[in-house]
């Protein structure tokens, strides 16, 4: 089943990686360059003519001065609740776990983590291990789409907590790796917990220096499209509730609405640009 979702989506993967390599830079100096003094190997070509000038001209080391490897911690998450069944967003969603989890790999980005949530959080794949064809496999055996309810409150809490452990838990890891969250849901239901705890804990996400986009799976085929739906917010006793959009009231302020898994790549990359010339321009402040 795996291997049939990522030939559907081979193209789209290889365009998304192609995109995300000129947006997502390398972060960590993993090849030696350099003439220096002193440093971590020996430059070969460098040691005769060293001998040979009476050991004056000393610059024979080698060091990592310049990035060429990314390191990001990406964590991809899936809506495991029957509403992606009744909206017809299941086959859209394994479509997107494929394009994305596969150009991710391609790139080489660092460190690739998948869960699920609703009613309770499940790891799929986590950080420490490679994401493969029996990652994929395996995340598509696990998904049942079957949970009733949608606790993006309690979701986002624990991820916040998987995070930090990642990083702290992670050899070689800078402590000031970029985090990424990618949710991949039909956006339904998220107040469930109440708006005020939701909106405290997208807060609590944005805090922790962890950068969230929201994939909302609005699929052609559902009679109803999450444009379309509307929520009385009510003001105060004995006033009429006023009627809004429910993407007005959307608690998280990155999200792009995906229709059909062939734009992925550049809705997803344009996202990300934006995210990457936020941290760049606060990081020049």
């Amino acid at each position: 089943m795996w291997q049939r979702y990522l030939l559907l989506t081979a193209a789209l993967s290889q365009q998304l990686c192609e995109q995300l390599r000129l947006i997502l830079e390398p972060t960590q100096a993993a090849k030696l360059k350099g003439d220096y003094r002193t440093g971590k190997r020996l430059n070969m070509r460098k040691v005769i003519p060293y001998i040979a000038s009476q050991f004056r001209k000393d610059k024979i080391w080698l060091r990592r001065t310049k990035p060429s490897k990314r390191q990001y911690q990406i964590c991809l998450a899936l809506d495991d609740s029957a509403s992606m069944i009744d909206n017809h967003s299941k086959q859209l969603a394994y479509e997107s776990l494929a394009v994305i989890g596969n150009a991710l790999t391609l790139l080489e980005v660092g460190q690739i983590a998948v869960c699920s949530f609703g009613e309770a959080v499940q790891l799929l794949h986590p950080f420490h291990e490679q994401f493969n064809d029996q990652s994929g496999t395996r995340i598509l055996q696990l998904c049942k789409f079957e949970q009733k309810k949608t606790k993006i409150a309690q979701f986002l809490e624990s991820t916040t907590n998987m995070f930090a452990a990642a990083q702290q838990f992670s050899q070689n890891m800078n402590p000031e790796t970029a985090q990424l969250l990618l949710i991949v849901s039909d956006g339904r239901g998220l107040f469930l917990e109440g708006k005020e705890r939701v909106t405290a804990a997208v807060r609590s996400v944005q805090h922790a220096n962890i950068f969230v986009i929201f994939v909302v799976l609005d699929n052609p085929n559902s009679k109803d499209s999450i444009l379309d739906i509307k929520v009385p917010i009510f003001k105060g006793s004995g006033e009429l509730p006023e009627i809004r959009s429910y993407m007005e009231e959307f608690p998280f302020p990155f999200y792009i609405i995906l229709r059909d898994v062939n734009a992925l790549p550049e809705t997803l990359s344009d996202a990300l640009r934006q995210w990457f010339e936020l941290v760049t321009t606060s990081d020049s402040l």
